[in-house]
């Protein structure tokens, strides 16, 4: 048995039934929907929106704890992986059985899959990352960047138990935090491009891929500090990171001419 798990709350809930379309759309139903509400319910009509198999837990807490406290329950469950989607992002249609293929082909610990972009016009959708064949990710790969999100990732149960309670529920970038404890723990990571999950560009992104503005930079770079400054146990040359991002973000100067990469978290300094 495997597990779909998504996080739903309020700001999410307008996009629903998009969401719940491409679940009941998979080509594979070799999964158990779980649905953490975090913050929010659902009425009648949207849990009559549901065709597939799916256990609805209720919680009310900071987004973070909420997503671990849901994944212990999924452990009791004992599925053999766990396939993360985002609640405001669409799945394609092939998501599931591509990246439980794929999962197993390369006899990974996790995979993760390329994104489409779209915003306000579903229409104008276009690929994102630009690897052109599938890789093992390495811990350089994601170092000082990041790829491997909630909504593009699938993980083999028994690795993730043995990163869960590692994960600082106070950083934002918690998928960011998951991969590299995954990769510092030995666990191996492949990235695939022939898997698609649609990612929704809009005002409540965490960490927005697009938005290069003043007040995004300064978000990124302190939630990349907040980072570093917990991986610095793992890894002394963070500590020259962090005192590059802090005297960046004290200079306005600095701030705006800061080149922003094409990845999250992404910073040339």
């Amino acid at each position: 048995m495997n597990v779909l798990f998504s996080v739903v709350y309020p700001k999410s809930k307008i996009f629903f039934k998009d969401f719940i379309e491409s679940v009941n759309s998979q080509s594979s139903k070799d999964f158990l929907l779980v649905l953490c509400l975090n913050g929010t319910k659902l009425n009648k009509g949207e849990k009559e929106l549901i065709n597939v198999n799916h256990v609805l837990f209720k919680t009310n807490m900071k987004w973070q704890k909420a997503r671990i406290f849901v994944l212990k329950k999924i452990f009791k469950l004992k599925p053999k992986f766990i396939i993360f989607a985002d609640s405001d992002d669409i799945m394609t249609n092939d998501r599931v059985k591509i990246s439980l293929k794929k999962i197993k082909f390369y006899k990974s610990d996790f995979l993760t899959n390329n994104l489409l972009l779209f915003g306000k016009n579903y229409k104008n959708k276009k690929k994102f990352f630009s690897f052109k064949n599938d890789f093992k990710i390495k811990l350089k790969d994601i170092d000082h960047k990041n790829f491997v999100g909630c909504s593009n990732t699938i993980v083999k149960t028994k690795a993730l138990k043995k990163v869960l309670n590692h994960i600082n529920t106070s950083l934002v970038a918690f998928d960011w935090c998951m991969a590299k404890l995954l990769l510092l723990k030995k666990f191996k990571g492949f990235y695939v491009t022939n898997c698609l999950t649609l990612y929704r560009q809009y005002e409540f992104n965490n960490s927005s891929i697009l938005n290069k503005s003043l007040k995004q930079k300064i978000f990124d770079i302190k939630e990349k500090i907040n980072h570093y400054k917990y991986f610095l146990p793992y890894k002394e040359n963070y500590k020259l990171q962090i005192s590059q991002l802090n005297k960046i973000i004290s200079n306005t100067k600095s701030l705006k001419s800061l080149k922003k990469g094409s990845l999250w978290w992404d910073y040339r300094i």
